[in-house]
């Protein structure tokens, strides 16, 4: 006599045990950061879920950069002769405070479009307001605290084959330099001639903070006065002083 396999009960209320179970995480917030797995076959399923959201999801906040200068060429604090420091950036990375496990932490891109776009900026530059318009888009960058800052440079010899900046006000003497107020101009050298660093004692409570899905604004103030330039032969050595705050996006940063 031929035999017919009917699915059990108990097969019917496991497939609708998933659903539920899927559609109850669609539906309500709390679930948002549940993490489910399932695998359904014709002859049952299984669902796992953890607590502290699915792995490999980053989470991710909005900077939005602005360097400034704590004075202006032209101040009566400011006594030397050195009317501009032009800089030519072709990275700006934080690094994080406390990376995950015992990975060695990666440094995190501020401006990545400096990476096809080099910006030479003029680090005696001071901005109208907190809120004036940037050199750098705002970028896209993981959550996290975060300790140290480099402004990382193009070298005054570079490799044909990498990008430079589109202007360049330091002429042929490369594309870091000093000028005085006389019109003089110097190429810039620095202790390591490709990064400007800045450590936790220059970011004001010595770190800053990304929370996912935040928009922050972070300035990079250089501060002249506590600043020293030196000669170096043909050439001026900077050792740079800045300091790094946080504060609320501008609105006009996210038009």
């Amino acid at each position: 006599m031929p035999t017919h396999h009917i699915p059990s009960a108990l097969t019917r209320v496991s497939h609708v045990g998933v659903f539920a179970i899927l559609l109850a995480c669609i539906a309500f917030a709390g679930c948002g950061d549940f993490c489910v797995h399932g695998v359904i076959n014709p002859g049952g399923g299984t669902v796992t879920g953890t607590g502290n959201g699915c792995p490999g999801l980053k989470q991710t906040g909005n900077v939005a950069l602005q360097l400034n200068s704590s004075v202006t060429p032209d101040a009566p604090s400011w006594p030397s002769d050195v009317k501009h420091i032009f800089v030519s950036l072709r990275g700006i990375e934080a690094l994080p405070a406390n990376p995950p496990g015992d990975e060695s932490p990666a440094w995190e891109e501020l401006a990545p479009d400096l990476a096809t776009q080099p910006v030479q900026v003029d680090l005696m530059a001071r901005a109208a307001s907190s809120c004036s318009p940037t050199a750098f888009h705002e970028a896209v960058v993981g959550a996290g605290v975060y300790s140290q800052v480099r402004l990382r440079l193009v070298p005054n010899q570079f490799d044909a084959s990498e990008p430079v900046p589109a202007e360049n006000a330091c002429g042929e003497i490369g594309f870091n330099c000093i000028v005085a107020s006389d019109g003089a101009m110097r190429p810039l050298a620095s202790n390591d001639s490709t990064e400007l660093r800045i450590p936790p004692d220059g970011i004001v409570g010595g770190f800053f903070r990304i929370r996912p899905d935040d928009h922050i604004r972070l300035t990079i103030e250089f501060e002249p006065l506590a600043s020293f330039i030196l000669p170096a032969g043909d050439t001026a050595q900077l050792l740079p002083t800045f300091a790094v705050t946080q504060q609320s996006s501008c609105e006009s940063d996210r038009e």
